[in-house]
This record gives C-alpha cells, sequence and structure tokens, in this order.
C-alpha cells in the first residue's frame, strides 16, 4: 500500500506539473568508463573518465547523443554481452561530448546548442539511402569508415514513412590486404610532381626547339648543331617527363602498407572530424566529401586533438595515414579534384593562417590594443559562404577575405593577414 501510494502521489505531481505546461526535471546518471586518449607522441592510452549527461537508463544515451548498435534503434546497454561494443560506444560518446563543448562554448555556435539528440551508429556496414535511411546491406558493405549522414524521410510513396535526423556512423574495422585491391591511378606524391611540373616543363622545350630550330635554318653558318642534335637537346626532357609519369602511375602501392585497417570509433580525431561536418551542415551538406569541406572539418578537429599530426596510426586499430597541420606544400590545381578531398593542403592553409593571426594578435595585446579578430570564429563564420560546390583558390580564399571585412576589427590588417597567408602557400 505504501508503493501504491508513492506511486499515486508522484502520478498526481506529474498531472499538476503538465496542466500548467511545465515538465519534470530530467535527471543525470553520470558513469564512469574506459576511453582512448592519445599521447604526444604516436600512442596512446586508456583512461577512466565520466560519461555526463547520461539519462539514468543504464545505456548509452543522453540529452545530446544516442549510441546505438548497427540498424537498431535502442542504445546500447552498459551490460551489454560484447564488451568490445561498450568500450567503443563509451570511446564515441565521451569524445562526441568534448566537441560538442568545444562548439558550443569555444566557437559558439548557436545551431550546435540547438541541435537535437544526435543518433550515433556503431558497426553499421550499410550504405546510407537517401530515400529509404539505409541501403541493402547484401548489395554494398562498408568498414574501416566513418561518414555524418543529413536528416531525411522516405518518399510519400512508400509503404513505410520514416524521418530520421542527422546522424554519424561508424563502420567496423576489417583488416585488409590494402596493396592488392589498389586500382593504381598515379595518387602518390612523385607522379603528381611530375604533373605539377610537367607543362612548364613542356612548354619550355617545345619553345626551345622552335626558336633555336628557326634560328639555325636562319643562320645555318653560325649554328655548329645539328638538328638532331638540338632535337634531342630540347625533346629528350619532355620523352623523359611522359616516360616517367607513366612509370610513376602505377606505383601507388609502394607507398602503401601492406594493410588498411581503422577502428574509427576509437580514433578521437575521426570522431572531431565528424562532428565538425555536423556542426557546419547548415550550408556544408555531409554527403559531399570535397577538399574544402573536408579541410574545414579537419581543421576543427585538430583544434580540438590540439596535435601536429590528425590521424596517426595507433597500434592494433589504426593504420590511418596522418595529416599534418603545418604541412608546407604550395597549392596546385590539382588539389581541387574530389580524389584529393583527403588531401591535407587545405588543413595546412587553414592552420597557417591561425598561426599568423596569432602572431599578429599577440603584437597587438602588448600593445595594448584588441585582437584583430578570434580566428576559430573568422573561419567558422566563412563556412556560411561556402556550399559542396566551393573550390580553394577562389570560394575559400574570397570567403575569409569577406568574412574578415566584416569582423576582423581594422579590416587592412586582417586582410593583408590573410593576403601573406594565401601568397606564402602559393596562392597568389
Amino acid at each position: 500500500m505504501i508503493t501504491l501510494q508513492r506511486l499515486l502521489n508522484k502520478s498526481a505531481v506529474l498531472l499538476v506539473l503538465a496542466s500548467f505546461g511545465l515538465k519534470a526535471e530530467t535527471k543525470y546518471c553520470p558513469k564512469t568508463f574506459e576511453v582512448l586518449e592519445r599521447d604526444k607522441k604516436d600512442g596512446y592510452e586508456l583512461k577512466k573518465k565520466e560519461l555526463v549527461n547520461l539519462f539514468c537508463t543504464e545505456k548509452f544515451e543522453g540529452e545530446n547523443f544516442k549510441i546505438v548498435y548497427s540498424t537498431e534503434n535502442e542504445a546500447i546497454a552498459f551490460n551489454h554481452e560484447n564488451k568490445d561494443l561498450v568500450r567503443r560506444a563509451a570511446n564515441v560518446y565521451h569524445h562526441l561530448t568534448i566537441a560538442r563543448n568545444f562548439w558550443v562554448n569555444n566557437i559558439k555556435s548557436d545551431f550546435v546548442s540547438k541541435l537535437p539528440q544526435l543518433v550515433i551508429r556503431l558497426d553499421i556496414t550499410n550504405a546510407y539511402s537517401s530515400s529509404r535511411h539505409f541501403k541493402n546491406e547484401e548489395l554494398e558493405k562498408n568498414y574501416n569508415n566513418a561518414w555524418s549522414i543529413p536528416a531525411g524521410q522516405t518518399p510519400r510513396f512508400a509503404k513505410e514513412q520514416l524521418k530520421w535526423n542527422k546522424e554519424i556512423w561508424f563502420s567496423p574495422m576489417k583488416k585488409i590486404e590494402a596493396r592488392k585491391l589498389v586500382d593504381s591511378d598515379g595518387s602518390n606524391p612523385i607522379h603528381e610532381s611530375l604533373v605539377a611540373v610537367k607543362d612548364p616543363i613542356i612548354a619550355y622545350n617545345k619553345n626551345l626547339f622552335l626558336y633555336s630550330g628557326l634560328r639555325m635554318l636562319a643562320y645555318p653558318t653560325v649554328n655548329d648543331s645539328s638538328l638532331l642534335t638540338l632535337a634531342l637537346k630540347s625533346l629528350g626532357p619532355i620523352a623523359i617527363v611522359y616516360g616517367l609519369m607513366s612509370v610513376t602511375k602505377s606505383i601507388d602501392h609502394w607507398f602503401m602498407d601492406k594493410y588498411y585497417f581503422v577502428d574509427t570509433a576509437m580514433v578521437p580525431d575521426v570522431i572531431y572530424h565528424e562532428f565538425a561536418h555536423i556542426a557546419m551542415s547548415d550550408t556544408m551538406k555531409t554527403v559531399h566529401s570535397v577538399p574544402v569541406i573536408e579541410g574545414m572539418a579537419d581543421y576543427f578537429a585538430a583544434r580540438i586533438a590540439d596535435r601536429r599530426k590528425m590521424y596517426e596510426k595507433l597500434k592494433h586499430i589504426s593504420s590511418n595515414k596522418s595529416k599534418d597541420r603545418e604541412e608546407k606544400s604550395f597549392y596546385y590545381p590539382y588539389l581541387e579534384g574530389a580524389w584529393n578531398a583527403n588531401s591535407d593542403f587545405t588543413l595546412s592553409l587553414l592552420w597557417k593562417g591561425k598561426m599568423e593571426f596569432d602572431k599578429a594578435n599577440e603584437k597587438r595585446i602588448k600593445k595594448g590594443q584588441n585582437i584583430i579578430v578570434n580566428y576559430d570564429e573568422l573561419v567558422h563564420q566563412t563556412h556560411f559562404l561556402l556550399n559542396e560546390n566551393s573550390d580553394i583558390a577562389n570560394d575559400l580564399t574570397k570567403a575569409l577575405v569577406e568574412t574578415c571585412k566584416e569582423r576582423c576589427l581594422g579590416v587592412r590588417p586582417g586582410v593583408n593577414t590573410l593576403q601573406n597567408v594565401f601568397e606564402a602557400k602559393g596562392l597568389n
């Protein structure tokens, strides 16, 4: 009777609150789990961390995130029989919380602060379908990947009407003998360097042959060289370049590890990267992998991770290729291609901007002046001018300048700093 009476009293309170349009206070039950943290080198360690904002359900579901298995709808339970799944769920929840806090507190993103609960799917091998949510698993299976999914719904004519909000998917890890699967297309540094220098070498030697040949015909007594010697001297380098390009196009596997694998749900940098896609999805669609969108997400992931080398290998967890936020490479048009979406050029361009603005701001602070601009907020505001069709050389640079004109304290020092960054990265 006492228990029944308590239940009746509790129900009465809830009814009273409802009658006044009030909600009962949500209760949270923090829980401690082991999560992965990178060390200052390329290793990692597991540390116990408290997961916050969890509902009191003994599941990985809270105010902001709901971690589920594959295509299921129920959150993963703390006592799930698959302990590895529990470990990965805890890791994803912890690092997503770090990412969200950065966007809300540092960037002060109103869009992120108002995001509804995100569903996070682990071990999902299905591909994404804009009309059905999940494609048939038997048609296409995904491994070693992570990607952000836009909100959507099934068409009106579909038998089963479904809606879903933005989601983040982490596919399972699978060890793949990468070298055997690669269809070499020249995506290696030697071939790409040859592509970069091909046109000026060919143009120079063609002009050399043309002008020298005309001079030889006009003044035959003055020239000791034969036409054959001239041809070998000027056209030989062209033949060498084409020959080397033909050979280097098929050596991509030389620059790869024998095996490729990555447990994306255990790599903090990857988790931060995917949340950045969600955070900028109000203008930059998450399903398009292009250099500007990927580079912007890389920049904010690097800010949160606070590491120079991003996505570095982790023993038994990832053999992924790293990205260097301080890469010294210069711009070349081939970087605009979708196949170079995973290049670190855009990341290094944006990070060069951060370093230069940090220097300029520090000088102004020493003089008792206000800073030119908060660079993180500048980059964030820039994304409102960009979309999935934006390129680096025209759209990104122009958007940064236009945003600076609106937000920089003193347009000239801000724009001049940006122009110096562009020049330093070969964007003249």
